[in-house]
């Protein structure tokens, strides 16, 4: 049965095949997708901020470690689990303005927890915070969705990718401005501000986009149907969630608690594995596009579980090595998760990137809570078996995903400019 998921002919010379499609292919990208993938980028600055924020709080009100995680808790929950409901209401009727507005919202909030005088306006403006994040997230899945046409893999790579970068220099942009004057904290919001009128320039453009109106959508009654294969899809994209926030958790912990390595080697592994995840975001779209979601997702997930298990008998560059492969086909099956649930739910798109973008992810980094009981009790290693055998249980769920099979039919939905059209190219 998996010989059909599996093939061994040629598989090397296609995956370079398809790297060099997506490099060749960048070129042909519209400004409005650039534009809203440099949007998602600046609205996750915050996220990535939070993390660098928590001891500047703890210093500043003398919070106590639980307190900290309350933060990280409801920005969590507001950011992540809110995305479905703001999804539904953007299929209903699409808000282009939520994503100036929503980009604004999370920078300016976010900026605003560093300089309330109290605790629970901390945990008020980090909420509004990501309720912004929420807000923006689904609608602009959708637009990109839209304007990607069939290429619509390569489309959620970019936004995806864009992301990532967001989250990553979102601390090395907060600690920056935390080092200086009190004064330059002001800027951080800065980024948001000016995105924030790019796209309400923009405004006008996607108003003249066509908006496909598939069958069920614009209706005040969600046009889905919780079946087998999207629960399977939305349980698959669970489990991915929480072994990457139990790598993010767990690694640097096991290399310093565990192994007493130092916290720049634990620092190192991190980057490695966050920045390997990029690659794999910018990979897994084109493969869906070239291959099929549900093949992807297949080649991606299982590997991860052999992987995991030797990443404790290595050390020094085989680690890093290992890590980095595991970081990379887990990000492969974020993008073509995303993209395969888009499919699944074509009247409710935006509500399919809330599904998988927020609500599934947030639930994972819940799950990362129960993991730590684990530990409590087994010890840190025992840790990384657990996470080894989360992808099995990923690839067999992802078995009882079905491929839409109209899905690739869909015509291209063109990018309106000067009276001109322009679709990404596949």
């Amino acid at each position: 049965m998996l010989n059909q998921y599996y093939p061994s002919k040629n598989i090397l010379s296609n995956r370079i095949r398809g790297v060099s499609i997506l490099f060749r292919s960048i070129k042909n990208v519209p400004y409005p997708i650039w534009l809203i993938t440099c949007a998602h980028a600046v609205a996750d600055l915050s996220s990535g901020a939070l993390f660098v924020a928590l001891p500047f709080f703890k210093a500043k009100f003398g919070l106590s470690y639980a307190e900290l995680t309350a933060i990280v808790l409801i920005q969590n929950l507001t950011s992540s689990v809110s995305q479905p409901l703001f999804g539904y209401w953007s299929d209903r009727q699409s808000r282009l303005w939520w994503m100036p507005f929503g980009c604004i919202v999370v920078g300016t909030m976010m900026l605003a927890s560093l300089l309330v005088p109290t605790y629970p306006l901390v945990l008020l403006c980090t909420s509004v915070s990501g309720f912004g994040s929420a807000i923006f997230h689904p609608e602009g899945a959708k637009i990109i969705n839209w304007l990607s046409g069939k290429a619509k893999g390569k489309g959620a790579s970019l936004f995806s990718v864009g992301g990532n970068v967001g989250f990553a220099l979102g601390s090395l942009f907060l600690g920056a401005l935390l080092l200086g004057n009190p004064v330059l904290r002001y800027l951080f919001a800065l980024p948001n501000m000016v995105m924030g009128v790019l796209l309400l320039l923009a405004m006008k453009q996607f108003a003249r986009l066509p908006q496909p109106t598939p069958e069920g959508a614009g209706k005040a009654k969600i046009a889905i149907r919780i079946n087998v294969p999207l629960a399977a899809l939305l349980g698959m994209v669970l489990i991915r969630a929480t072994v990457n926030s139990g790598l993010n958790t767990f690694v640097p912990l096991y290399c310093t608690s565990f192994l007493h390595g130092s916290s720049a080697y634990a620092a190192s592994l991190l980057t490695v594995y966050l920045a390997a995840g990029a690659v794999g975001t910018l990979l897994g779209g084109p493969f869906s596009d070239r291959y099929g979601s549900k093949k992807v997702m297949l080649y991606s997930i299982l590997p991860v579980a052999p992987l995991l298990y030797l990443f404790k008998a290595t050390d020094g560059v085989a680690a890093f090595i290992l890590l980095a492969l595991v970081s990379v086909l887990l990000a492969a099956t974020f993008t073509s998760s995303l993209v395969m649930a888009q499919k699944m739910m074509p009247g409710n798109v935006a509500m399919a990137s809330g599904l998988t973008l927020g609500f599934s992810i947030g639930l994972g980094a819940l799950g990362v809570l129960m993991i730590g009981h684990f530990a409590d009790a087994l010890g840190l290693p025992w840790v990384f078996n657990l996470l080894a055998v989360l992808p099995v249980a990923g690839f067999i769920l992802t078995l009882l995903v079905r491929e839409p099979v109209d899905a690739s039919a869909e015509p291209p939905v063109p990018e309106v400019e000067d009276g001109k059209s322009e679709t990404v190219s596949s």
